[in-house]
């Protein structure tokens, strides 16, 4: 401890040591000898001896979390250093998003649900603050963001609790600076149009896999604790630095119950040990495969640190088989009944006959899906779910016919598509059984074959914003160079909310 003082700024005292579980000795050993190695891999964290109160304040509407003081760290893993040991160093490549065509193709074929790596800058800086912190702090006000608060007690390891918003003011006003939370926002991109600009950045991925932008914020030393997750995540560094922890061990796979606190009303891992870690810097991302256990921590925040993550959906095998057959179920007739005009006198009461069983194979074999077509009818109204919305929300007020609405988009200039609401469209199927184009939007499916509904289709399926000026031209609605179908999908979407004017 008097190695680690005299590391420390004049007018701070050590406050705790935590060191690595390699280190372990008996009182018997000589433990000055091993002080200077222990030193260069312990964490120590210490407090000015006079800490100032949290200072909170509000602008407008927002919410303004300043922490009135710091908290330094003192790491064996400092920047640019890697202890020797066990614990290494996060693979990176450095390069900004969206990536050259030929960095996405190595991005894929190396990392992509193979291994994590660090993205050194590769959020441009003028998205690292999409909006400022008093502003996102204020969305934890409101319902639609599933605001929450992780938080570490101290009465042990275990003692992590989570508190459900929407939040007050002044709640919010009152967190600590301790490090002791995290607040959580997510379906961000849904709601707030500047961080759709952040996904976009992701033009590689298909839109339907992706979850959501999340945001979690904290003061310095803030975390979430160490956990698994199923799915894969883009970890985005926007204001401070974050140290992040990993491991790709078995044990801590999300599946296996017994690696984590059970009583815990979070998901925490009860002893993770990292393999490697690296500290993330504003505009530095971390890409994280599934299962891949993760820790992240708030270093060095004199303010507070905010990290934005673009996850992506993950469906279990189960929840796919049991949306078919409720689809199937969904499109079949219901009337229909078990008959049997075969049955014969039956020798054993407790026996199911051969012939039941095959009637039984029967009715399921009509049921299935007879070639690619028929999956990926199902499969695009599955995978464009739009849970959560509103579509009363941009419903017209007015009914207008095919024809007033195409006029009134020649007169406005353009149409937008609902951020909470997804498209997708399918053009091939491996076996060649789909005939014509498949376009999905928020669960529902429309066949289009002529060559303009299929391209204003596909159009809508890729971008957030329709051009009036792109599909029709000048002139008297009979002049509008917009066919039948075309006409009839815009209708369709519009009326239903899905598209408008803005």
């Amino acid at each position: 401890l008097c190695h680690l003082a005299g590391r420390l700024p004049q007018g701070y005292g050590v406050e705790r040591v935590f060191f690595p579980a390699q280190f372990t000795f008996s009182p018997k050993q000589r433990l000055l000898e091993n002080l200077s190695n222990m030193s260069a891999a312990c964490q120590c964290f210490t407090t000015p001896t006079t800490v100032p109160n949290l200072n909170v304040g509000r602008r407008g509407n927002h919410v303004r979390l300043t922490p009135g003081h710091r908290r330094v760290s003192l790491r064996a893993v400092q920047e640019g250093e890697i202890r020797k040991g066990s614990i290494n160093e996060i693979p990176e490549i450095h390069a900004e998003l969206p990536f050259a065509p030929e960095l996405w193709t190595t991005f894929f074929e190396k990392y992509w649900q193979k291994e994590p790596v660090v993205i050194r800058g590769g959020l441009p800086t003028e998205l690292c603050t999409p909006v400022d912190n008093d502003e996102l702090a204020g969305l934890a006000c409101e319902t639609e963001f599933r605001p929450r608060i992780i938080r570490k007690g101290d009465e042990g390891p275990s003692s992590w609790s989570l508190q459900m918003g929407p939040f007050s003011e002044d709640e919010l006003e009152s967190l600590p600076s301790d490090g002791s939370w995290c607040l959580l926002l997510n379906d961000l991109e849904k709601h707030v149009s500047e961080f759709m600009d952040v996904l976009n950045l992701f033009d590689r991925f298909p839109r339907w896999r992706v979850a959501d932008v999340q945001a979690s914020i904290s003061s310095d030393g803030g975390s979430v604790g160490a956990h698994s997750d199923q799915f894969d995540v883009f970890l985005i560094q926007g204001t401070g630095h974050k140290r992040w922890s990993i491991s790709d061990c078995a044990e801590y796979v999300p599946d296996n119950d017994e690696a984590f606190f059970p009583e815990a009303e979070v998901r925490v891992l009860k002893n993770f040990q990292p393999q490697s870690c690296s500290l993330l810097k504003q505009g530095d991302i971390l890409y994280l495969p599934p299962k891949i256990a993760h820790h992240g921590v708030a270093e060095g925040c004199k303010t507070i640190c905010t990290t934005f993550s673009v996850g992506f959906l993950a469906p279990a095998h189960d929840e796919l088989v049991l949306s078919y057959a409720q689809a199937s179920v969904d499109t079949h007739d219901g009337s229909q009944r078990w008959r049997d005009p075969w049955l014969k006198p039956q020798e054993h009461v407790g026996e199911i006959s051969s012939e039941a069983v095959a009637q039984a194979a029967e009715i399921i074999r009509q049921s299935m899906p007879k070639n690619d077509a028929d999956i990926a009818r199902w499969f695009g109204c599955h995978a464009t779910q739009s849970f959560g919305m509103d579509p009363s929300e941009t419903i017209p007020a007015k009914d207008l016919s095919a024809d007033e609405l195409v006029v009134q988009f020649a007169e406005e200039g353009s149409l937008q598509r609902r951020a909470d609401a997804k498209f997708a469209f399918v053009q091939e199927v491996k076996d060649g059984s789909l005939e014509g184009g498949l376009f999905f939007a928020a669960g529902n499916m429309w066949l289009l074959q002529s060559a303009a509904g299929w391209e204003l289709a596909r159009h809508i399926a890729n971008y957030d914003e329709i051009i009036a000026d792109d599909w029709i031209e000048s002139g008297d609605a009979a002049e509008y160079d917009i066919d039948s179908e075309a006409k009839t999908l815009l209708h369709d979407l519009f009326s239903s909310g899905l598209i408008y004017f803005s």
